[in-house]
């Protein structure tokens, strides 16, 4: 059970000190007796992995020759480095495991009556009171917290980490009339009227310390210390107005998670693009955070970062640079951020810069970055599959195993990005006129390109698709042993406008063979897919404009060698 704090009262006219309820915290306590430089975090690059590139600098303590760095974030494999002026000389950095004790405040009245083991307490019962000596040997000997996955933090492996406020089962209490055993749960109120009870428990652990030897003492110099961890994360999310007809209002902000370590005025950076960080799952043995035997199976194991989980949570590319400045009023619910800043390009990321952050380990900021102009235009997007399958079987929707209740048409969005740096993939929310209208992904989109973005179904759109078989030669071809039946398709597909006003429809129809026909207003593409395959594979696209309640028809043709 958790207090909200600890509160001593004295009895009147007793001089009895009071606990009631308690929760308060205490630092942990490292020896400083050597010398130490103090390593602040100045620059935190992040990418939307869990993983941030911190760079930390401090300065080396006067006629010091091995100096105590202590304890940093746990670093990824082959990314800790150290840097440091000509005129230093650095032997060797080492990392021990050393005795550091630490204090946990006592969490229930139960707990500071075991820690007070020969005291004379007055324990108030929900049916009576009880005054004695609390006897010894009843405080639980283990009473460490887990150490932090991300920080080199005290740790001892093979031993249990109970929560910090555990007690024992049992109190045991001398009276007058002897020994009585209680449950600690059932203590109300204790008072303790001697002196001020002890209500820090004190423990020692191993906890790993990196200390660096020097081949001449120091003389004030800077050093840095640079290195990849995990524990900290950057997630994007875009907020579009469209409640002007042609142009949009497009926001960007950014949620900071931090689980790593506390970031006092940090340099933030948000990263984009694809890095290959092949080791981003194994942690650094110079963080001593596990055995060797661990680090092994890691290593020659599939503790390889570049997972695919990674890579999907990367997807990518921030938000960025645009000279335009907005002079459109904004709405109630259409934030006007200031304009993007200036990013910058290194290889194939990029990296945009945030404000200044001071942010306490697990804590969440939601951070504002840019608004900007982008042309748009409403478009109505319907996709059909191909109904011949891999195997070179045709299998029409209602053959399928998971049919689909009807043919979908999505109202979207096409927007240009104005933008000098690319998006990166994000969720993006629609608002027209401060109302929500839907919710859906902005994928990556390069500058000066088009991203469709999907705003919700359109109900009143009607669309119906038939394929029918007009023409078939049987044993047409003998291909790697299996005999083809060369089958000639006439599709029709239909759709209704029931809006009252003119939309723009894009229809999109995917097939196995060679078109024969099809019809006006089409595109033909041929894709890559279907280059080894005994039947090409081609996107048909129309673009037609539909006035309020007209009726198109769609015709293609084409034939597709089928597997018997």
């Amino acid at each position: 059970m958790n207090f909200p704090r600890l509160i001593r009262r004295l009895l009147p006219g007793t001089g009895a000190l009071v606990l009631l309820a308690f929760g308060f915290s205490v630092a942990q306590t490292v020896d400083d007796r050597q010398p130490g430089v103090r390593m602040k975090i100045e620059k935190l690059a992040l990418f939307k992995n869990g993983l941030g590139f911190v760079i930390s600098g401090g300065e080396l303590p006067r006629d010091a020759q091995t100096v105590r760095i202590g304890q940093l974030p746990v670093p990824t494999l082959g990314t800790f480095w150290v840097g440091y002026p000509k005129d230093v000389k650095v032997q060797n950095l080492v990392t021990s495991m050393e005795d550091l004790e630490t204090e946990d405040p006592v969490e229930s009245i139960g707990q500071l009556v075991q820690l007070n083991a020969g005291r004379k307490v007055v324990l108030h019962m929900s049916d009576r009171d009880i005054e004695g000596t609390v006897l010894a040997g009843t405080v639980p000997k283990e009473n460490r917290r887990a150490p932090s996955p991300y920080f080199m933090s005290p740790r001892n492996p093979g031993y249990p980490y109970p929560a910090a406020g555990a007690v024992g089962n049992v109190l045991m209490i001398k009276t007058e009339k002897g020994i009585v055993a209680l449950s600690p749960g059932s203590i109300i109120r204790a008072e303790f009227g001697d002196s001020e009870p002890v209500s820090i428990i004190r423990h020692k652990q191993k906890c790993p310390v990196i200390w660096m030897n020097l081949e001449r003492q120091a003389s004030g110099e800077k050093i840095t210390v640079s290195y990849l961890a995990r524990g900290v994360t950057w997630v994007p999310g875009y907020l579009i107005d469209l409640s002007d007809p042609k142009t949009a209002r497009f926001s960007a902000h950014a949620v900071v998670i931090n689980e790593m370590v506390d970031l006092n005025d940090v340099k933030l950076q948000l990263v984009t693009g694809f890095p290959n960080i092949k080791f981003s799952g194994i942690l650094n043995p110079v963080a001593k955070s596990q055995s060797l035997a661990e680090f092994l199976q890691a290593l020659t194991g599939s503790g390889g970062g570049g997972g695919s989980a990674d890579y999907r949570m990367m997807q990518q590319a921030v938000m960025v640079n645009s000279p335009s400045v907005f002079d459109m009023e904004a709405s109630a619910v259409a934030p006007g951020y200031s304009t993007a800043a200036q990013g910058e390009a290194a290889e194939d990321l990029y990296f945009y810069p945030a404000k200044n952050i001071t942010l306490k380990k697990d804590e969440t900021a939601w951070l504002p970055l840019f608004t900007a102009e982008m042309p748009y235009k409403h478009i109505y997007t319907w996709k059909i599959r191909d109904f011949v399958d891999n195997e070179d079987h045709y299998r029409a929707e209602r053959e399928s195993q998971n049919p689909k209740p009807g043919e979908e048409i999505w109202h979207s969005c096409r927007l240009t990005n104005t933008l000098n740096m690319p998006l990166t993939t994000a969720a993006a929310q629609f608002i027209t006129n401060d109302e929500l209208t839907g919710q859906d992904v902005c994928y990556y989109t390069a500058p000066k390109a088009e991203t469709t973005i999907r705003i919700n179904k359109a109900l009143n759109l009607v669309a119906e698709q038939a394929e029918t078989e007009v023409d078939r030669k049987r044993d047409a071809s003998v291909i790697h042993g299996y005999h083809y039946d060369l089958v000639k398709v006439q599709g029709e597909l239909r759709i209704r406008n029931r809006l009252a006003k003119q939309v723009s429809v894009e229809v999109t129809k995917e097939l196995s063979g060679e078109v024969l026909e099809k019809g006006p207003n089409s595109t033909d593409t041929k894709t890559a897919e279907g280059l080894k395959k005994v039947n090409p594979k081609h996107i048909l696209t129309w673009s037609i404009e539909l006035k309020p309640d007209e009726d198109r028809k769609i015709s293609y043709t084409y034939q597709v060698y089928i597997r018997d």
